[in-house]
């Protein structure tokens, strides 16, 4: 009940009138308080006996790593988690490389240096995501070094394309043959098409993957790094594709990127994390979402015959950034939080509202930016951002655009024009339309709100 009210007054019709200054007590006061205690961990049973278990975590960011400090002094707490486990597979947010010029001016670039994968051989993990939207900040090139210095580590790397492999990894975990698949719906496109580039998310291609991945591996995996910052739910259409994947006999699928745990469910034979969080991103900063620097591990065990059990592991950054295991209050809140999200994710209502929250919010805030760009005459960043529309998870935006007519309709087309030259930024026509499309950005930026931004 407490959650629902407060979740009325954020993100329902009288969302506009509640002040700013009350938003962040307001979601401060809902984790704290708000979601019902579980009795204890978060573990489910799938059956069979367990022969061994791999620790899957999200987003791993080592940008504000010195690669001469002891490993110890920040990832000690992980380190005994992941000690526990036979395998550790992480998403590596931050490519591995020396080059310093980003390959694009728009957003946060970020890599960390060569030397910080001491921290992935610290932490034992035999296997990394590279397919993100930060995989290509530095350039195929970046990219390709940090193929190569994982490839010299024993780390396996899942997700790159161009490389000569076919973008997925083979563990061998106690005999077992666990196969990886990595996926990611955005990233920076380059100007021209790199010979090293992400695996992009195309649900017909990861059909095909699963079943050709079955015939070399025990065990199939599906990780997505997709969908959108700072929301606690999936978006519908995600999580039904998620579930198609587990249909399509994956026996997991686990997802990232946006920052933020959701929840995580069992599906037919297998199970499905629908978003990890952040495994580490430095040291927390005021002001920053409440579950930015907690979320959890996912302990799967496994036979031969696919998952026997799960369990969510909850994990905490301090102040100091230490990454490690949560404890006392902080522990019982992610739980709490997240067994919460996991019993709400059949409400497709809400993932439809949250959906489309998201989707179109993120169709205004581009249309903005494009706009204020085109105004103070930054040529690079109109081409940049209107090349940054080419990716799956843009795709998918313009097109919903659309489909929901009015203003919005008018977004999207005119985004989709630009995006396919059908329509060039500079005369007085496109201008005038840029301007007009803008003006209906503003207004339903300034009436709607973020729906799932907490639980």
């Amino acid at each position: 009940m407490l959650p629902g009210m407060s979740r009325w007054i954020r993100e329902g019709p009288v969302a506009r009138m509640l002040p700013t200054r009350f938003r962040a007590p307001l979601e401060r006061w809902t984790v704290a308080r708000g979601y019902p205690r579980s009795p204890g961990p978060l573990r489910w049973s799938l059956g069979g006996t367990r022969e061994a278990t791999i620790l899957f975590g999200g987003d791993v960011a080592l940008h504000r790593v010195d690669p001469a400090a002891d490993p110890a002094r920040a990832f000690a707490g992980l380190a005994t988690l992941s000690g526990s486990a036979d395998a550790l597979c992480v998403n590596l947010e931050t490519q591995l490389t020396a080059r310093d010029t980003p390959a694009a001016t728009i957003g946060a670039s970020l890599r960390a240096a060569p030397g910080a994968i001491a921290v992935l051989s610290y932490l034992r993990a035999r296997a990394v995501t590279c397919a993100n939207n930060h995989c290509l900040d530095f350039g195929p090139e970046g990219l390709s070094e940090s193929a190569r210095l994982l490839e010299s580590a024993g780390i396996a790397a899942a997700g790159i394309a161009g490389t000569g492999a076919d973008g997925s990894a083979v563990l061998d975990v106690k005999g077992i043959r666990v196969a990886l698949l990595a996926y990611t719906d955005d990233w920076r496109p380059a100007e021209g098409p790199g010979p090293v580039r992400p695996v992009a998310h195309d649900p017909a291609a990861v059909g095909k993957d699963i079943a050709a991945a079955r015939a070399r591996g025990d065990l199939v995996v599906v990780q997505l790094h997709w969908g959108y910052e700072w929301s606690m739910y999936p978006m519908l259409s995600y999580r039904d594709l998620a579930r198609s994947y587990v249909e399509a006999v994956a026996h997991l699928v686990a997802c990232h990127h946006a920052h933020v745990p959701m929840g995580v469910e069992r599906w037919r034979h297998g199970a499905i994390a629908h978003g990890l969080g952040n495994l580490y991103f430095g040291a927390p900063r005021p002001g920053q979402h409440p579950f930015r620097n907690a979320s959890f591990v996912l302990q799967a065990g496994f036979g031969r015959s696919g998952l026997t059990d799960l369990e969510a592991i909850p994990v905490a950054t301090d102040a100091e950034g230490r990454v490690g295991r949560a404890s006392g209050q902080r522990a019982e809140v992610i739980v709490a939080a997240l067994g919460y999200l996991s019993r709400r994710l059949d409400r497709d209502d809400y993932l439809r509202r949250v959906q489309d929250s998201l989707m179109f919010r993120q169709g205004c805030s581009l249309l903005e930016d494009l706009a204020r760009r085109a105004g103070a005459d930054d040529h690079r960043g109109v081409s940049e951002r209107i090349r940054f529309l080419d990716p799956p998870r843009q795709r998918t935006l313009t097109a919903r655009l659309r489909e929901a007519g009015g203003a919005l309709g008018a977004i999207g087309s005119l985004l989709e024009d630009l995006r396919e030259r059908r329509k060039v930024l500079g005369s007085r026509e496109v201008m005038a339309e840029l301007h007009s499309a803008r003006a209906g950005a503003a207004r339903y930026l300034a009436r709607s709100v973020q729906k799932g931004r907490i639980p």
